[in-house]
């Protein structure tokens, strides 16, 4: 069904005189924590051989450019609500940190781990861990814009939402990784990623469940 929707799209955009390279893809999916129920829309656009992804969640927006391999080279978040509006993009092994963030003015530079910069491994996983079933990958944290080393590792192909996925299992590195560890599935056939399991915060929170909304 989705990908008769996407082909329709596509007929659509050269019938009017589109360009297939700026064709924008948007997807929307549900998440539940507890009582709380949010929903998910990204917006995802090919142009000049990069992918530029904007993921929109209540009243906080992140935009990605990601460049070959699925590596992101720049990403930003913005959150009216908490006076934020931040940019980080890395070059030659350096991330350049600016704007504000939770109100404070921030212009700093954080050196690399050497492992590449996956901001957003729900977009990422399904792609580069075809060839391999492992990979280690550095991202911020959003919440304190700390950069970590984490661990992404292909599992089964389970069932998921009533589909075949396949579920990626994320984790942090070394001892920390029996402390935390997350879940992602994707459609076996497209992968596309189709949802999340996980815990995203202190002993006690409800598990967090995304899936597309339907």
């Amino acid at each position: 069904m989705r990908l008769n929707i996407v082909l329709m799209l596509l007929i659509t955009a050269l019938l009017l005189g589109g360009n297939l390279d700026t064709f924008a893809e948007t997807s929307k999916y549900v998440s539940v924590c507890g009582k709380d129920k949010t929903i998910i829309k990204w917006i995802q656009e090919n142009k000049d051989g990069k992918i530029y992804l904007t993921t929109i969640q209540s009243d906080e927006r992140h935009e990605y450019i990601i460049g070959k391999g699925y590596k992101t080279e720049s990403w930003k978040l913005c959150n009216q609500i908490s006076n934020t509006d931040l940019t980080i993009s890395l070059d030659n092994g350096t991330y350049s940190i600016s704007g504000k963030f939770k109100g404070k003015l921030i212009s700093t530079s954080v050196k690399s781990k050497g492992k590449p910069w996956y901001q957003n491994i729900a977009y990422s996983a399904s792609h580069i861990l075809v060839k391999t079933t492992s990979i280690e990958y550095e991202c911020f944290r959003p919440d304190n814009i700390k950069l970590y080393t984490m661990s992404a590792t292909k599992k089964n192909i389970e069932n998921f939402d009533g589909m075949k996925a396949i579920r990626i299992e994320v984790c942090l590195t070394g001892f920390m990784s029996v402390f935390w560890k997350c879940n992602y599935y994707f459609d076996a056939q497209t992968k596309y990623f189709v949802g999340y399991r996980g815990v995203n915060d202190g002993p006690g929170t409800p598990e967090t469940k995304i899936i597309v909304l339907r």
